[in-house]
């Protein structure tokens, strides 16, 4: 019986959620084309241009690396605390790439300055292209290694998440890698894993729920290198910049919360945290913080629930990634790159325990789309996608791991493992 053409979507749509065949068929065409498009557009239109620092739509490459870059060369310079010292650092940006780059302040630790000063050493073309590079690069190794299936890192890359660190030279991309090689190697390599851990020092409001997870289910031996590595950073921050940049890092929190948050200098449609899901809809600084401390205690109670019940590794990674993007009130689009490996884990686990559940396939379908539109939705409807996003995730994850624990176990040991390449995932 043929179907009528209004309903022929939405049978195309249900197709996709009740097959896990279909749906790896249809995202993997998809990322064959759209993985080609998104470096060509990212490395070629976005990543280089005719003019130094400008792209060819005459725009500044990687607007966020220009000051990642530029506090890269003032430290270099001998001038490490100029970053934190705003009027001094939006004037250096209006000096060095126009008037239309003077709007970033400076929030990072002084351990990003390290790898700031590295990219300096380049010209800052080349240094914007090598970012990028890095960053894919080191996202993709570890998509890789996570789950042993090319499909799947190819199908990542894809992601929109993916394109958009690369178009603004941010380092969410490094931040998802670095969380997702720690967890994939947490039992079989632990001390490079609390290393790994340990270098997200950078962004410590990500950074904080690996160490916690490390301490409350008792893996030391990663938690000590996590802690070493975070020492060994700072200890090599203060021998190359001194003591300034630190001081000057803690005067300036105050003013950091103030432009962050209470002010949303960057606007309310770009933090997808709890906390600026609501002051988007309007709510009060009092019920923003609320809303915050519940959504955070809430994806610090899943994450410790699931790595304490010794889940599967997949889903202890996923449940990390997932709820590291809660847990703070200050949550940028570009930060919820870690839920691209999360749900790529997910149904990789789902996938081995006998198939997708039509709810797992929608977030597979609704992630990508979401993240298309998360800041044209934000800003026309006041709703926060990126927020349900991560927590539609964290919650799948929970639900795949919390539930029939003993059961479960007991069939994972009668069933076969599938090879590494050979079954779909999707």
């Amino acid at each position: 019986m043929s179907v009528p053409p209004a309903a022929a979507p939405r049978a195309g749509l249900g197709d996709l959620l009740a097959s896990d065949l279909r749906l790896h068929a249809l995202t993997l065409r998809a990322a064959l084309l759209l993985v080609p498009l998104s470096l060509a557009i990212a490395f070629g239109l976005l990543g280089t241009g005719p003019v130094a620092a400008r792209n060819w739509l005459g725009e500044l490459l990687g607007y966020d690396f220009s000051q990642v870059w530029l506090a890269g060369r003032n430290a270099l310079q001998g001038e490490a605390a100029a970053a934190y010292d705003l009027p001094r650092h939006l004037a250096n940006q209006e000096a060095a790439f126009g008037p239309e780059a003077g709007r970033f302040a400076w929030h990072y630790p002084p351990v990003f300055l390290l790898p700031a000063a590295l990219s300096a050493l380049l010209p800052y073309g080349p240094a914007f292209l090598l970012w990028s590079l890095a960053s894919l690069t080191l996202f993709a190794a570890a998509l890789g290694l996570a789950t042993g299936r090319r499909d799947a890192v190819l199908i990542a890359l894809a992601h929109p998440l993916v394109i958009c660190n690369l178009a603004y030279g941010q380092n969410g991309l490094f931040t998802a890698a670095l969380l997702t090689l720690g967890a994939a190697l947490v039992d079989r390599r632990p001390v490079l894993a609390g290393m790994l851990f340990g270098l997200v020092a950078y962004k410590p409001q990500l950074a904080a729920l690996a160490p916690f997870l490390l301490l409350t289910t008792g893996r030391w031996r990663a938690l000590a290198a996590c802690l070493g590595c975070l020492a060994g950073l700072c200890l090599v921050s203060v021998a190359a910049f001194g003591i300034a940049p630190w001081r000057a890092f803690a005067e300036t929190l105050a003013l950091t919360n103030r432009i962050v948050l209470r002010e949303a200098w960057s606007g309310l449609d770009i933090n997808a945290s709890a906390f600026g899901a609501l002051r988007l809809l309007g709510g009060t600084m009092a019920a923003a913080w609320a809303c915050q401390v519940a959504a955070s205690l809430l994806a610090v109670g899943i994450a410790w629930r699931v790595w304490a019940i010794g889940a599967a590794p997949p889903l202890r990674a996923a449940a990390l990634l997932a709820a590291a993007t809660l847990v703070s009130p200050y949550v940028p689009l570009y930060d919820l790159a870690p839920l691209v490996p999360a749900s790529g884990l997910l149904a990789i686990e789902a996938h081995r325990r006998g198939g997708l559940l039509p709810r797992e396939r929608a977030l597979l379908i609704a992630s990508p789309v979401a993240a298309a539109c998360l800041r044209l939705v934000a800003g026309t409807t006041g709703l926060s996608l990126g927020f349900g996003l991560a927590l539609a995730t964290l919650g799948l994850v929970a639900a795949r791991a919390l539930p029939a624990r003993g059961s479960e176990r007991v069939a994972d040991r009668c069933r076969p493992a599938p090879r590494a390449c050979g079954a779909k995932i999707l």
